[in-house]
């Protein structure tokens, strides 16, 4: 199993595979939970983006807020998203329809918002779950949820799907859960680092 005290804070660099891209990214402690924030630049279908983004975990990786802000062709993107105790997710206090209940977020333009899931989802060797994500769709800039099956095949790989996308492939992490290998999306640049405070 993973040894949070060990291993974080840790940064990483990835390269985007399917279009011009790079995403920094720090995974770190922050209060009672985590902490997991970055920058991604691509070129949107739209023209360039920039979108910084952060999340925030509890102390099992259970997803409970994010905000992106930046832009994305012509188009400025900037919002909060917070889980209640209620297990509803919502923006500027409304509801966000369809999510309720779900607690792991998934931004769709970086890697990052793997390992929340994978962390939080604890499987051993041999284990598959399927689950359902809150899912920031990039093609409509709103969140909707997403099937997603894990399978866990070593310690460091997984296999993963997504039937919506029909896409299925093995996922390459480090020891830390931290995507290395993403097929056809991402690849990491850099050794995630240990240490960013």
């Amino acid at each position: 199993m993973y040894d949070d005290q060990k291993q974080f804070p840790r940064t990483v660099l990835w390269r985007r595979i399917d279009l011009v891209g790079m995403d920094a990214c720090a995974f770190e402690p922050s209060g009672d939970g985590y902490m997991i924030s970055g920058a991604a630049l691509y070129q949107d279908r739209t023209g360039p983006a920039k979108l910084e983004y952060c999340v925030r975990c509890d102390t099992d990786w259970s997803s409970q807020s994010a905000w992106v802000r930046g832009w994305a062709g012509p188009a400025k993107r900037e919002f909060a998203a917070s889980r209640n105790a209620q297990g509803a997710w919502t923006i500027d206090g409304m509801v966000i329809e369809g999510v309720g209940g779900l607690i792991d977020i998934d931004l769709g333009f970086t890697p990052a918002t793997n390992t929340n899931a994978i962390r939080r989802l604890k499987l051993k060797v041999g284990d598959e779950v399927e689950t359902t994500a809150v899912w920031l769709d990039t093609e409509k800039w709103h969140f909707k949820p997403l099937t997603q099956v894990y399978r866990r095949l070593s310690e460091t790989e997984f296999s993963y799907k997504s039937p919506f996308h029909n896409y299925a492939a093995n996922l390459v992490t480090d020891d830390s859960g931290i995507i290395r290998q993403y097929p056809k999306l991402w690849t990491a640049l850099s050794d995630p680092a240990v240490g960013v405070s």
